[in-house]
């Protein structure tokens, strides 16, 4: 894109009357949908230079003066496809163009592989989500914004239905994670919405090879059974979109009605008794979640409950991320190794 249409199309005015409407729709996602309030803060947009990360950055940029926040952009090479080596100098241009300030790095994504055991994805995102959290304290950041849109939404929850995950987690990934200061504000764009703004605005973006593969098992979900569901039915996104709501209404509910037990380390007999077997499951996992990352898997929930109404003494379940439950004369205690 040459500079005077990206000067042209980089204003809210100069937008068309529709992509200015979604645009400001962010705005009120962030607010309503989300509980983040946009205004004056400062973010640190994860910017690959992909279609989807170049969208993001140009919608943020165009929103930022009416809105009142400033943005960094943070670029990540990993160091895995040879494209990346000209990904790095397109971020930097593009930026100077909009005069936002970036933020680059190369991750050594092989020997943290080789140091840690872990596969190539779970070190590139482990590594490049260090980096982003680094950038966001180096400037005193409030969050650290994501292009996750409705279609990555839709093919998280058949990635957790087919890892056995339970309700609410089956609703998909949070549009915010207060934890992580992590905010997802194109959560309800699709990856054709995205595609057809970039287009709009002359945007240019490096395409991902890598999303052309069918080794990851996202990947593989992405080419071959999300076709097949959207086939069934068209509207896919926007069931989605219904049901992570219905999920985060439930989750929210949950969270406040179980402030108090969450905190505890032990839930007594007395108390699980008093509890309809939906509480004790969400009470299960509300602990579990308190102890630190791994997630609570339904299949292992069901087993701890089971083993408490028969009253198995002694019986210990044991949870991702090194957690375990095990049923006590007094309750269940719950530790992490």
């Amino acid at each position: 894109m040459n500079s005077a249409m990206q000067e042209q199309t980089m204003r809210l005015q100069s937008l068309p009357r529709f992509w200015a409407r979604r645009c400001l729709a962010i705005e009120a996602f962030c607010r309503d949908s989300l509980g983040v309030d946009l205004r004056g803060t400062r973010l640190v947009v994860a910017y690959s230079t992909g279609l989807d990360s170049a969208a993001l950055l140009h919608l943020l940029h165009i929103l930022a003066p009416r809105t009142g926040f400033s943005l960094i952009a943070a670029h990540a090479h990993h160091g895995l496809r040879p494209e990346s080596d000209a990904e790095l100098p397109h971020a930097r241009k593009v930026c100077a163009e909009l005069g936002i300030p970036c933020e680059t790095a190369r991750l050594d994504v092989r020997g943290h592989q080789a140091a840690s055991g872990r596969g190539t994805e779970e070190s590139a995102r482990l590594l490049r989500y260090e980096f982003l959290e680094s950038v966001r304290a180096r400037y005193d950041a409030d969050w650290i914004v994501t292009a996750h849109h409705a279609d990555d939404l839709a093919e998280d929850m058949v990635l957790r239905l087919v890892r056995g995950t339970g309700w609410p987690g089956l609703g998909g990934m949070p549009g915010v994670d207060s934890k992580r200061r992590l905010l997802r504000p194109v959560l309800d764009w699709t990856k054709e919405d995205l595609h057809a703004f970039a287009l709009a605005c002359g945007l240019a973006w490096h395409e991902d090879r890598s999303n052309q593969s069918t080794d990851p098992t996202r990947n593989r979900i992405r080419r071959q059974v999300m076709p097949l569901l959207r086939r069934e039915n068209p509207s896919l996104s926007r069931s989605v979109l219904n049901l992570w709501r219905l999920a985060r209404l439930d989750e929210d509910f949950w969270n406040t009605e179980l402030t108090r037990e969450r905190d505890s380390r032990i839930l007594t007999h007395r108390t699980l008794a008093t509890c309809h077997p939906a509480k004790r499951l969400r009470l299960y996992k509300a602990v579990l979640d308190g102890l630190g990352p791994g997630q609570a898997l339904s299949g292992h929930l069901f087993l701890l409950d089971r083993a408490w109404a028969d009253k198995k003494t002694g019986t210990i379940i044991q949870f991702p991320g090194d957690k375990t439950a095990r049923i006590t004369p007094s309750g269940i205690l719950f530790e992490r190794q």
